[in-house]
């Protein structure tokens, strides 16, 4: 066998290349975001101020659920400290989300947001991930935000970012993979989100990649998820979430 001897200069430029490479590919589907981790904290369904429906925490799991749950939309909510993001900052999401007991159509929302109030869910700025069947939006849609935004964070606007670059499936019972990273740029917010079904990455049910020109907040201290009224789920749990800065 005969070795190639390769320059030192050549070589270790082919290092600094393949490292930005990887700084710049997006988060692998199933891994855990990279950077800063930011603690979250405060999970509540909106409204929900007897907590009837949790969250309970079960095998490292938070997990909402109870009666009368899967009868209407729900938005489970989770708060962390606020973030502003500086030109070349990137704030990252990633999730496991399991459903059980799923009667609907599967229709599911998840997003960064900055909250206005804890106490309701309206007038929130950020961007929301649509996943599932709808047939309002066959291709999904990735919203950002109005700036006159006074509906619910989960609402479409008209400001749509993306439609997903694969086809649309509905959600079932099963744990899934979701990450969502915004990233500031000279030019305004960069988001990427996808969902996946858990240890399989090429099951995707959603793939965006969109861009704000004329973002409405640069912070950040939300997480927000909508099950909404036609995915009819008995149940959602959470796991191995992580907000981090980059």
């Amino acid at each position: 066998m005969v070795l190639m001897k390769i320059p030192a200069a050549q070589f270790i430029l082919s290092l600094i290349a393949t490292s930005a490479a990887l700084a710049q590919a997006p988060n692998p589907t199933g891994a855990e975001a990279s950077g800063k981790p930011l603690p979250v904290s405060g999970w509540i369904v909106v409204g929900d101020k007897t907590q009837a429906f949790g969250p309970k925490e079960e095998d490292g799991k938070i997990v909402f659920t109870g009666t009368g749950f899967g009868e209407k939309g729900k938005n489970e909510v989770a708060f962390f400290p606020k973030t502003e993001l500086a030109v070349g900052d990137s704030l990252e999401l990633s999730a496991k989300v399991t459903f059980s007991g799923v009667s609907g159509m599967g229709n599911f929302r998840f997003g960064i947001y900055q909250k206005r109030s804890k106490d309701h869910p309206r007038g929130w700025m950020g961007y929301t991930a649509y996943a599932g069947i709808d047939k309002k939006f066959p291709k999904g849609g990735l919203f950002a935000s109005d700036a006159s935004n006074d509906i619910n964070f989960d609402t479409a606007t008209n400001r749509v970012l993306a439609e997903s670059g694969v086809p649309f499936k509905n959600v079932k019972d099963g744990t899934y993979f979701i990450n969502m990273k915004l990233t500031r740029s000279d030019s305004g917010i960069e988001c990427e989100a996808t969902m996946s079904v858990d240890g399989d990455p090429n099951a995707m049910l959603l793939q965006y990649t969109g861009s704000d020109a004329s973002p409405v907040s640069t912070s950040f201290d939300a997480l927000g998820f909508s099950t909404h009224q036609v995915l009819s789920a008995d149940s959602i749990a959470f796991s191995d979430v992580t907000v981090s800065q980059n």
